[in-house]
This record gives C-alpha cells, sequence and structure tokens, in this order.
C-alpha cells in the first residue's frame, strides 16, 4: 500500500454553460447541475490540489467563459481546463489566460506530470490531434520520463460501444497511442465528451472517462438518449511512485427528464 501522501485531483467535464442563466440542455438547467456538482465536490473534496475541466466548458457560446469563471473561481484552488468540440480554442485562451481558471498545457505537481491535448476540430463534433499536439504530448513525455504522467483529453481515443459516440472518436486514436507506447510512465489517459462513466486498460495505461455536470447519455444505444443516471465527476488520488487510485462519484439532480431521444452532437 502506498504510503506517501497523493495528489487529489477532481475531474469535471461537460459544462455545457450558455450565457444566459438558466439555460436549459436536454431539460436539464446546466447551472443547477453545475451547482449541485460542485457542492458535492466541496463537501466530500474541500481541499483537492486542483481541478481538471476536460472541455465543453460553454454550450457554443464563447460569451459564457465568463460565466465558467464565476462558477469555478469560488473554489478557491486552480482549476486547469481543455477545450472541447463545443468550445472555442482561441476565445478560450485568450479568456482563461491568467488567475485560477486557466488554459494550460502541461504542469508538474506532487511528483506527477499531467498534459492537457486538444482534440477539437473548429465546425465539427469529431474529435482529432493535430500534429501540433502531438509534439507536444511527446516533448512533455520525453522531458520528464522519471514521473508518472496522466494525459487528459476532451474526445473519446478508444471505441466505447455507443454507435453514434463513436463516430466522434480521436480520428487518429493510433497516433496518439504510438506516442504513448514509448513512455512506460504514462498511468492513465482521461476524457469527458461521453457524459458517461468508462473504464477500461489498453496494457498497463488505464482508460477513464467521466461523466458530465449537466445530462448523462445512455451507453451501447444506437441514437442519442438520456440515462435516468444522476450528473457527477471523478476523483484521484496519484501517488509519487505511480500508484492510481480513482472514482466517480454522482449526485441527485434537481430535474432528471427520462426517455427522450433526439440526434444531436455530444
Amino acid at each position: 500500500m502506498p504510503t506517501a501522501a497523493p495528489l487529489r485531483i477532481v475531474q469535471i467535464t461537460d459544462l455545457h454553460l450558455k450565457s444566459t442563466p438558466g439555460s436549459r440542455l436536454w431539460g436539464v438547467d446546466v447551472d443547477a447541475s453545475l451547482s449541485t456538482v460542485l457542492a458535492r465536490i466541496q463537501a466530500r473534496h474541500p481541499q483537492p490540489d486542483f481541478l481538471l475541466v476536460t472541455g465543453d466548458l460553454v454550450g457554443d457560446e464563447p460569451e459564457a467563459y465568463g460565466r465558467v469563471r464565476e462558477f469555478l473561481e469560488p473554489l478557491g484552488v486552480p482549476v486547469y481546463c481543455l477545450p472541447g468540440n463545443h468550445d472555442f480554442p482561441a476565445r478560450m485562451a485568450q479568456t482563461l489566460r491568467h488567475g485560477l481558471v486557466r488554459w494550460q498545457r502541461s504542469l508538474i505537481a506532487g511528483g506527477w506530470q499531467i498534459v492537457l491535448l486538444d482534440s477539437s476540430v473548429p465546425g465539427t463534433p469529431e474529435g482529432h490531434l493535430a500534429y501540433g499536439e502531438l509534439a507536444l504530448l511527446d516533448t512533455a513525455l520525453v522531458m520528464h520520463p522519471e514521473l508518472p504522467a496522466l494525459v487528459c483529453l476532451h474526445h473519446n481515443p478508444v471505441p466505447t460501444a455507443t454507435p453514434w459516440l463513436d463516430t466522434m472518436t480521436v480520428s487518429n486514436g493510433e497516433a496518439l497511442f504510438a506516442v504513448l507506447d514509448r513512455y512506460p510512465q504514462v498511468r492513465a489517459v482521461v476524457w469527458g465528451h461521453i457524459h458517461a462513466e468508462f473504464s477500461a486498460r489498453r496494457g498497463a495505461v488505464q482508460l477513464l472517462a467521466t461523466p458530465a455536470t449537466c445530462m448523462q447519455f445512455k451507453p451501447n444505444t444506437p441514437e442519442p438518449q438520456l440515462d435516468d443516471l444522476p450528473p457527477g465527476y471523478r476523483w484521484f488520488e496519484l501517488y509519487p511512485d505511480g500508484q492510481l487510485a480513482t472514482g466517480v462519484e454522482r449526485i441527485e439532480p434537481t430535474s432528471r427528464p427520462l426517455g427522450l431521444t433526439r440526434r444531436v452532437p455530444a
């Protein structure tokens, strides 16, 4: 069993905030749902070292990045973000450049290296890692082979057995894993996008997806369908010796419409 104190991280994802308070997505009040998730985090994990937000901070409205700050800065800890397919990377980089809530490409903390990649492609819900993103990852990992690493992005780099979502994976996932396979220090790859929990392994690397802070999608469905599971988040404990503990916690939402089916991008 590990004995040294771990780095404690909380991951949230797919906030889909709008510029107008009280906006709804598939019948779910995204503000109220996020507030409830954050309240649960503060109750259960009052002093994490930082939060990770893995994309879709806003729901197609660049004006909403100010509201992202309003929700997350009161937590009083650093919040590191990356873009998803409903984000605007240029606007996000400009708005979240300084302060507690920011887009930072990589960091070292608690004896770990965290790398945040941009898998978004403007104008499409699909994912792709451009050459520059793969080069950033390769450079970060080659510089610190002594540090266990956590790699974060928005889109799922592997299929999740949900046909409609699996049309929006990272299109060059094999290129991502070609880089990761060269670095045995990588312990996990984590993402959002699928609005559901997912866990698998690829060799020694854990593959982990996290529920959205708003509505959830049913897995294993041919078309988009809401799940009746409540929103949630993922916690991590990263130990200096490379061991990793993680789990998902969910909360009861303020509203939970059931049985809706709609053809929209994740």
